[in-house]
Formats: structure tokens, C-alpha cells, sequence
């Protein structure tokens, strides 16, 4: 009886953590986001966040390239030579980018479609991140690039999102901690091959320009040294699996095996519209 009542307080327990700490559905969190990301804190992480994108998306080429985005309002792939550049998004926006709205866990795309897939913080702010992992997968044609953007949780803008969580129950402080070494074992497993690591956001996270410009200094050792702290992370990996194609079987050289009837397929069955009768009697 003790074990039970134990077990339905460590249960309740942990429902009240999620339902404080968690998670949000991404459809009611996408209001709050998109403004955080247009805040001055937020703006300044995107300008390193594609200054990195920008350096990576140039060696990357296709036909069709796909945006997935947390906030309505960003075009993270102008630096792409890939002409047909698009994204989907969960709710309606005036983006001109986004042409149709989709939940991230069932892009109504076929698969084996689509050379070039970005995820910008979709992982980060999803209650499934695996399922958007492997949709993104599912679309992304043979030897097609992976292009995942996420937050860092130990850095230094991790510690500030653990810290104000305790005070705010903003949808920005409330995503996944996963670890670059967690989101790298999960393209693994989906047979991705990393291509490039890249990690910014080295500096404390505060929008002020003087403390931001003096703190520069903390920017260019951390990407000189490869600091594993950075604020954010970029993760470029290649889908390497194989593409199927069926091959229609050579029926005609087929030998048969010993002991079964059919010793070898002539073509294709024929039915005499009447059958033929043979006089077997002697004259």
C-alpha cells in the first residue's frame, strides 16, 4: 500500500512539473515565440544564428529547399542557391515564404522530395521532437542535407532559460534540453552522416549594446577554439541511405527447382475458347 501511494505521488509530482516546466503545444506557444524573436535579445541570436546558416547554406545545392521555423516572421535561406525555396508553418502568416500552413509532425509532402531541410528551433519547442526528426527524414531525398538549428543547453544562455523558468512561464524558457551529442545519436540513427558542427551565442545573454560590443571578445575566442558552450548549435548532416528502385523480375529466366512441377515459365497462360477432341478410336 505504501509503494502505491508512493508511486501515485511521484506520478503526480511529475505531472505537476510538466504542467509547469514542460513543454507547451507548439499551436499555443507560436504567438509568444514570434514576438520573442523579434524582441532585441531574440533578433540578436538570430543575426549569429545565420551568420552561421549563411556560411554552410552556400555549399549546399538541390532543387527544392524546406524551412521549419518557430517564428512566423524569419527567411533563414536567402543565402541558398537552390531556386525553389519554401516553408510551412502551423498557423496562417503573412510571410511570403511560408505557402501552406502544416503541422511538423505530418508535412504533407511526399517522400524522397525535397534536397534541403532546415530546422530552425522545431526540434527545441516540439512535445515530439523524434517525430519531427524522422519527418523531415522521410522527405528528404537520398544524399540530401539535414540542416538542424537548436539551443545549447549547457552554455550560457542555457543556465539564464533554467534559472528564469523558476520566474516566467514564457514559451521561449519552456523547450527540450538536448544535448548536440543527444540530436547527433538520433540522426545516427536515422543513417544521417554529420557534416559540419558549428556553435555560436558564446556571450552572456543580455541586448545591450555596450555590454554586447565589449563582450565581443568572448564571441571570437569561442568560435577561434571550437567551445563546446555556445549558446546555440548548427548541425549540417547528409541523409546517406540508399534510394530503392524496383527492378521487374526476369520471369522468362527462370529454371525452377527439382522436384517441384513447373520445370520452366514458357509466357503466359492460354485458354482455347473450345477444346479440341482427339479420335483416339482405330479405323
Amino acid at each position: 500500500m505504501s509503494n502505491l501511494l508512493k508511486g501515485l505521488s511521484l506520478k503526480g509530482l511529475k505531472r505537476q512539473w510538466r504542467k509547469r516546466f514542460g513543454v507547451l503545444p507548439l499551436r499555443t506557444s507560436l504567438d509568444g515565440l514570434s514576438e520573442w524573436f523579434d524582441s532585441p535579445l531574440g533578433q540578436l541570436l538570430v543575426d549569429k544564428e545565420r551568420d552561421c546558416l549563411d556560411g554552410e547554406l552556400g555549399d549546399l545545392f538541390g532543387y527544392h529547399l524546406l524551412q521549419l521555423s518557430v517564428a512566423r516572421q524569419l527567411d533563414l535561406t536567402q543565402a541558398s542557391r537552390i531556386s525553389h525555396r519554401f516553408a510551412l508553418y502551423p498557423q496562417v502568416t503573412q510571410n511570403p515564404i511560408v505557402t501552406g500552413v502544416a503541422d511538423f509532425t505530418h508535412l504533407p509532402l511526399p517522400p524522397n522530395t525535397v534536397d534541403l531541410v532546415i530546422l530552425h528551433h522545431a526540434l527545441d519547442f516540439s512535445q515530439k521532437p523524434h517525430q519531427v526528426l524522422r519527418e523531415s527524414a522521410g522527405v528528404l531525398i537520398s544524399q540530401g542535407h539535414l540542416v538542424v538549428v537548436g539551443f545549447n543547453p549547457w552554455s550560457l544562455l542555457g543556465l539564464w532559460r533554467w534559472l528564469t523558468r523558476f520566474f516566467s512561464d514564457a514559451p521561449q524558457w519552456r523547450h527540450q534540453s538536448l544535448r548536440l551529442g543527444r540530436v547527433l545519436d538520433w540522426l545516427a540513427v536515422l543513417d544521417f552522416e554529420p557534416v559540419a558542427v558549428r556553435q555560436g551565442f558564446y556571450c552572456p545573454p543580455t541586448h545591450k549594446s555596450g555590454v554586447t560590443k565589449y563582450l565581443q571578445w568572448m564571441e571570437r575566442w569561442g568560435k577561434r577554439l571550437c567551445l563546446p558552450w555556445g549558446g546555440f548549435y548548427v548541425i549540417v548532416a547528409r541523409k546517406d541511405s540508399v534510394a530503392m528502385t524496383p527492378i521487374k523480375p526476369q520471369w522468362q529466366a527462370y529454371r525452377g527447382l527439382r522436384g517441384w512441377g513447373v520445370t520452366k515459365i514458357l509466357g503466359k497462360a492460354t485458354r482455347d475458347k473450345e477444346p479440341q477432341m482427339h479420335n483416339t478410336s482405330k479405323k
